[in-house]
């Protein structure tokens, strides 16, 4: 039998990144037609067509849109880069391009891979309702504030002709991960993961990668005229919750390195973070200024 969306053309832009190329090869073992929109070629596949450009250039992205039945919109920044116009460029300006592109070409479904952070204010959320939840008014990094707004324009522009959907994973790991297990590992190897910041017993839930690219694929399938998905947003996690400082440990133990074992005392390391994010705000006009400790660390 053939699969629910076989030869329906879809256009992966940030397809080359770590869910990018995740959500490619699922896509392709369910028979779409997949295109991949991004700065640079980073892997192979002669079953994906590749296009390269900017986000924020519409003359870019129009060629890569032709006949695109729906756009899986996963391009960001690297949320620990802590470079505030670059997040602003991109998740924001460029998700407006994206969106006025696929009007005018007359794509009619964006897939948007927002963040669980855009209801984050540091407080631990147990069996939050998409729902219930409001946006954070005070986000712990730069990067969260343009993923609100990202995931209000999208939404926004749901509408008869054109259905929009936003995914909110959280802590994404899995294989080619490049940022959890390569900044943790990096973080060990200059012995800077020998503390447990706080009592320990802070709870999160981590999304295996497979997990947020089967909720995209579902979104997508779901995106249909009168569909309750449309215009809405979901969070998305393994719903396995655990020990952040458990998780850290059995990773490190995987690794070879040594676990955290040392207590920190939790609100003067936080106090010390905000007052080292504000330095990097004063600075940011002359250079960046990445302190290895922030609120959202």
């Amino acid at each position: 039998m053939a699969a629910p969306m076989a030869g329906k053309k879809c256009l992966v832009i940030g397809g080359c990144g770590f869910l990018g190329q995740h959500l490619c090869e699922e896509l392709i073992k369910r028979e779409w037609n997949v295109s991949v929109f991004d700065l640079r070629k980073t892997f192979e596949n002669p079953k994906i067509t590749f296009f390269l450009g900017d986000l924020c250039k519409k003359e870019d992205l129009k060629p890569a849109l032709e006949g695109v039945y729906c756009v899986f919109h996963c391009a960001s920044p690297a949320p620990l880069s802590n470079n505030k116009a670059l997040f602003y460029k991109v998740n924001v300006d460029g998700t407006k391009n994206i969106i006025s592109a696929c009007q005018e070409v007359g794509v009619k479904r964006l897939v948007l891979t927002s963040s669980a952070s855009v209801v984050y204010e540091g407080q631990g959320i147990k069996n939050g309702r998409e729902d219930e939840l409001p946006y954070a008014e005070k986000p712990l990094d730069y990067y969260t504030p343009t993923k609100i707004l990202q995931e209000k324009i999208v939404l926004s522009a749901n509408g008869p002709n054109f259905h929009t959907v936003a995914l909110r994973p959280h802590g994404i790991f899995g294989p080619k991960d490049l940022q959890l297990v390569p900044i943790t590992v990096a973080m060990a190897r200059a012995g800077k993961t020998k503390y447990i910041i706080g009592d320990g017993k802070n709870v999160v839930d981590f999304t295996y990668v497979g997990n947020v690219v089967h909720g995209h694929i579902l979104a997508a399938e779901h995106l249909n005229p009168g569909s309750p998905a449309c215009g809405k947003a979901y969070h998305i996690t393994n719903d396995e919750p655990i020990f952040f400082w458990t998780f850290m440990t059995r990773l490190l133990d995987g690794l070879d390195y040594p676990a955290p074992r040392i207590h920190l005392p939790y609100w003067p390391l936080y106090y010390l973070s905000v007052m080292l994010q504000f330095i990097a705000w004063i600075l940011s006009p002359f250079f960046i200024f990445t302190p290895s400790l922030s609120p959202m660390k």
